[in-house]
Order: C-alpha cells, then structure tokens, then sequence
C-alpha cells in the first residue's frame, strides 16, 4: 500500500496557526518524524488533529514561537494595567486554586482529580479524558461536573517566552476548576489586565485542552502535600 500523502510543512503550519498554535518548524518537523516513524502512523485524514494533540501536550516554551506579539508584554511583570492583543495569547496553565472552598474541599477535590473523578451533586462521575487530553466527559452522561456553583479560580499562567502571570475568572470560563490538567493549553483574546492580573471570562478566554505528564504529576503531589501542611497548621 503506497505511503498517506503528506501536506508540505508549510501548510501545516499554516493551519495550526489558523487554530492559534504558531508552532516552531523545528518543533513540528520533529513532531512529525516521531509520528511517521511510529509503528501505527497516522492517516492523512487524522495527521492534523494528531499533531495538534501532540502540540497541545508539549511545553509551549520549547514549542511555540515566543513573538512579542505572541505573549504577555514586559509590563505584565511590572503589574501594569491594559488589554491583551485580540489575535490570541496562548498560555499553560502552571497552577490552579479555587478561591471559595476551604482547605478541606480542595484536598478532597484534588484528590478525586487525580483518580479522574468529579462530582455532580452527590454523583462521583468518571472521567473519560479527551483526545487532546483534556478532562474530557463524565461516563455516566450530562454536563462536565466538578465546579460548584459561583467557585472562582485563580490561574498560573505561563505564555511561550517564559513569562508568567496570575489570572483571576471574572466570570466562568468552562474547563477551568481545582485539579484540571497542569500544562493545559489556554487562547486569551482581548482579556483586560489589572494591576498584572488577567481578567479571565467566558468571552475572551477558552480551554483548549491538552497536559504535560511529568507537570501535572509533580502538581499534584506538591499541591495535595502543601494542602495537607495547611490543614495540619490550622488544627495547631
């Protein structure tokens, strides 16, 4: 059987920049050789959502075109106050915090996020994760759990040069909660910055998906460890 015809690299750049995700050619045509070379590659049908996939999974400061344009600006840093370019930011998620729960809620929320349980009521729904490796859709059917009603969370956010800054929901932004996945990919448009916080709403920002393994990991443990210390300080 002849060889799936594979699209020049420049179109798929092309396309995956369509989508918000300037990757570096170096870093795609790696990505590309790895999943050509595999035992089972992928069509041509699936190639393009395969590499976003893979992309979405990787560290976008080793994989993303770190432009001026691209990322926070410099006065992010210095706690300053204006709006992100309209284009897009993308950015991982480094850490997450829910603001209205106690210590105790966290922990047993962070706690079923790493067996890949939520809670929908009195319902504790499996997990099935989602081809980009986002937290995907409860098995048992209806709408993504785990968010109480009125939570608000505060989010690490790391762009592609590096730079990190704190983001704060406004207002509720689906696929963000305590315990989601750590390396998760975000898209800003247009989100207003106070004091060198993102403003974070359903309008200008989304979930796009994905995780980095050895970060989330290392989250989880020094998150659930750090809860745990504060919950054993308040008892003293």
């Amino acid at each position: 059987m002849a060889a799936a015809a594979i699209p020049p690299l420049d179109s798929l750049l092309a396309t995956l920049t369509h989508n918000s995700l300037h990757v570096r050619p170096s870093a795609l045509h790696g990505l590309l050789t790895t999943l050509l070379s595999s035992p089972h590659p992928p069509t041509e049908a699936t190639l393009l959502a395969t590499l976003r996939s893979r992309v979405l999974a990787t560290d976008i400061t080793t994989t993303l075109q770190p432009y001026a344009n691209l990322c926070f600006p410099a006065a992010i840093s210095a706690g300053g106050t204006f709006v992100l370019p309209r284009d897009g930011v993308v950015v991982q998620v480094r850490d997450v915090i829910d603001l209205t729960v106690s210590r105790i809620e966290a922990l047993e929320a962070l706690e079923m996020g790493g067996r890949g349980e939520v809670a929908r009521g009195r319902e504790v729904i499996r997990v099935v994760p989602d081809e980009d490796g986002g937290q995907g859709t409860p098995q048992l059917g209806g709408a993504q759990g785990g968010v109480r009603k009125g939570a608000m969370h505060k989010v690490l956010l790391e762009d592609a040069s590096g730079r990190r800054a704190w983001g704060v929901e406004e207002g509720r932004v689906e696929g963000v909660r305590e315990g989601m996945n750590i390396g998760a990919k975000m898209v800003l448009k247009g989100c207003g910055v106070a004091r060198g916080v993102v403003m974070l709403g359903p309008a200008t920002a989304s979930v796009m998906g994905g995780r980095i393994e050895e970060a989330h990991k290392a989250w989880m443990e020094g998150r659930m460890d750090r809860v745990r210390r504060e919950i054993e300080g308040m008892k003293e």
